[in-house]
């Protein structure tokens, strides 16, 4: 018997939160890869939990060195109010 390796597809590039959903659940992909919004959102998981706004990335500071601002400023959503 020949074994058939499963392999899983990951699919990135511009997809937002629905886009995302839509795809995996429509078997055009198993993942979502969301690199830039990860970036931007420190807590992406969690605002797609509650489907609250994004914040907007920055590619300008994607690799840069100096100022070192862009991966560590984004701000966390604010589940206190």
């Amino acid at each position: 018997m020949v074994k058939i390796p499963i392999s899983t597809f990951i699919a990135a590039g511009g997809y937002d939160r629905e886009d995302g959903n839509d795809t995996v659940a429509e078997g055009r992909a198993d993942l979502i890869a969301y690199g830039r919004w990860f970036l931007a959102n420190p807590d992406l998981l969690k605002r797609f939990e509650l489907n609250a706004p994004l914040n907007k990335y920055n590619r300008n500071t994607f690799y840069v060195r100096e100022p070192v601002i862009g991966y560590t400023n984004y701000p966390f959503l604010d589940t206190t109010a």
